[in-house]
C-alpha cells in the first residue's frame, strides 16, 4: 500500500513540475537532443545533432543517461549533459526545441512544457506502432485517455517527420495527431549516404553480408542463430564466395551472446557499439526480416534478401504490418535456411543485379523525391526560421 502511495505521489509531482515548466521562457536558439530513452548516441537524433553544429544560430545540446555517451560527445567537442544534473535540467527548461527519435522519454520531458518537440522516429514503420499497435496496451482505457489528456497540454506541440504521403496518413493514426503536425521530408540518419566523405569502415577489405533481424517481443524471445542457420553450410558458402556474414541484432537483444567458434566468416557484433548507418554503407548485401532498416538500405540501391522463417507466428503473436509484406519487399522471401542459401548463391552470381527493378519500385514507394536526398538541413533551417507553427507547416 505504501509503495502505491509513494508511486502516486511521484507521478503527481512529475506532472506538477511539467505544468510549471510551461511558465519558463524558452529560447528559439536552443535545441536539446536525445535518443533511445536517453541511453544511446544514435539514430536520426544523432545525425541531426551533428548537422546542427554547422549552424551558428542554433545551440545544439545532447542529453543522456549514459556516461560513455557523455565522453563520446565531449570528445567530438560538442555540448552534452548527464540526465538529472542541474545543467541538463536548466537547458531543457530553456530550450524551445527538443528532438527525439523514439518519443518524449528520450529526454526528461518533465522539463519540456510548451517546447516544440520534433519526433524524427527511428525508422520508417513496416510494423504497426503506438496507437495502431493493439498488442502494446489498451490505448482507449479510461486511465490511458486521462494520461494522454494530461500530457497533451504541456507536451502537445509535437511534430513528426515522415518520408512520403502514405506515411503522413499512417503517422496521423499511429500518433493520434492532426495531419498538419506531420512533415513529409525524410530521415536525417540517411543524410550520411549522400555525403562525399565516407566513414571509416569497420571491416576494411572484407566483403560483408549484414544480417539485421528485428526484435522478437521487445527482446523477450531470444533470436537463436544456431537454430535459424545451418552454420556449417553457411560457413562453407561464405568461404567459397569470399564473404563475411555479420550479425547485428536489434537493440532489445543487445545482451544475447552467440558461440561462433569454428566459423571464422560469421561475426556477431550485436554487443558492439557501431553506427548502423555507417555499417550498412560498407556491406555488399543485407539479410533481414520485418525490420524497417531495409527501407533505409533501399537508398543505397544494394541487394536485399529476406529471411522470414516465422512469418505466420510473427503476425499472429507479435505485430501487425501496415502493408502486405510481399508487396513492399523486393525479391523472393525465404521461409527456411535452404531457401535462404539458394538466394545467397543467386546473389553471389548476380551481385548488384539481384531484384534491381523491384528495389527501385520499393524505394519510390517509401520515399518522396525530397526523402531521396539529405534532409537534415531543411529541418534545421525550419527551426532557425521559426517555421514550426501549425499554419506555416500546413502551407508547405
Amino acid at each position: 500500500m505504501l509503495s502505491k502511495i509513494f508511486s502516486g505521489l511521484r507521478v503527481a509531482i512529475k506532472y506538477f513540475i511539467m505544468y510549471l515548466s510551461m511558465l519558463v521562457p524558452r529560447n528559439y536558439k536552443i535545441c536539446v537532443f536525445g535518443a533511445w530513452l536517453g541511453e544511446r548516441f544514435a539514430d536520426n537524433s544523432k545525425q541531426l545533432f551533428l548537422e546542427a553544429q554547422e549552424y551558428k544560430g542554433l545551440r545544439a545540446v545532447w542529453i543522456t543517461k549514459d556516461e560513455k555517451t557523455v565522453r563520446e560527445v565531449e570528445r567530438l567537442g560538442f555540448e552534452v549533459y548527464r540526465w538529472g544534473t542541474f545543467k541538463a535540467v536548466w537547458i531543457q527548461l530553456r530550450a524551445k526545441y527538443a528532438v527525439v527519435s523514439n518519443g518524449i522519454s528520450d529526454l526528461q520531458h518533465t522539463f519540456l512544457g510548451r517546447a516544440v518537440i520534433i519526433d524524427l522516429w527511428h525508422g520508417i514503420p513496416l510494423k504497426k506502432v503506438c496507437y495502431d499497435n493493439k498488442y502494446e496496451k489498451d490505448w482507449d482505457s479510461p486511465k490511458q485517455k486521462f494520461r494522454d489528456m494530461l500530457v497533451n497540454v504541456p507536451l502537445g506541440n509535437m511534430y513528426y517527420v515522415a518520408t512520403n504521403k502514405v506515411f503522413v496518413d499512417i503517422y496521423q493514426s499511429a500518433f493520434r495527431v492532426d495531419r498538419k503536425q506531420v512533415l513529409c521530408l525524410g530521415q536525417p540518419r540517411c543524410d550520411v549516404f549522400f555525403k562525399k566523405k565516407r566513414p571509416e569502415p569497420y571491416f576494411p577489405g572484407k566483403n560483408i553480408i549484414l544480417y539485421c533481424p528485428t526484435h522478437r517481443k521487445e527482446g523477450a524471445e531470444k533470436i537463436d542463430i544456431r537454430k535459424l542457420f545451418d552454420l556449417r553450410r553457411l560457413e562453407k558458402y561464405l568461404s567459397e564466395y569470399g564473404f563475411y556474414f555479420v550479425i547485428k541484432k536489434h537493440f532489445y537483444h543487445r545482451n544475447e551472446t552467440e558461440d561462433l567458434k569454428g566459423y571464422p566468416h560469421i561475426i556477431d557484433v550485436t554487443r558492439l557499439d557501431m553506427d548502423i548507418q555507417h555499417l550498412i554503407m560498407e556491406t555488399k548485401a543485407m539479410v533481414t526480416d520485418y525490420s524497417s532498416i531495409y527501407i533505409d538500405y533501399l537508398l543505397l540501391d544494394m541487394p536485399l534478401l529476406f529471411y522470414c522463417y516465422d512469418y505466420e507466428k510473427y503476425l499472429a503473436e507479435d505485430r501487425e504490418l501496415y502493408f502486405r509484406y510481399e508487396d513492399v519487399t523486393p525479391g523472393l522471401k525465404a521461409r527456411n535456411f535452404d531457401e535462404l542459401l539458394k538466394e545467397l548463391v543467386l546473389f553471389a552470381v548476380n551481385k548488384g543485379g539481384y531484384a534491381v527493378e523491384e528495389r527501385k519500385r520499393a524505394r519510390d514507394f517509401f520515399y518522396c523525391k525530397k526523402g531521396q536526398k539529405a534532409v537534415g538541413g531543411d529541418i534545421i533551417r525550419m527551426m532557425l526560421k521559426r517555421e514550426f507553427g501549425y499554419k506555416k507547416i500546413l502551407r508547405r
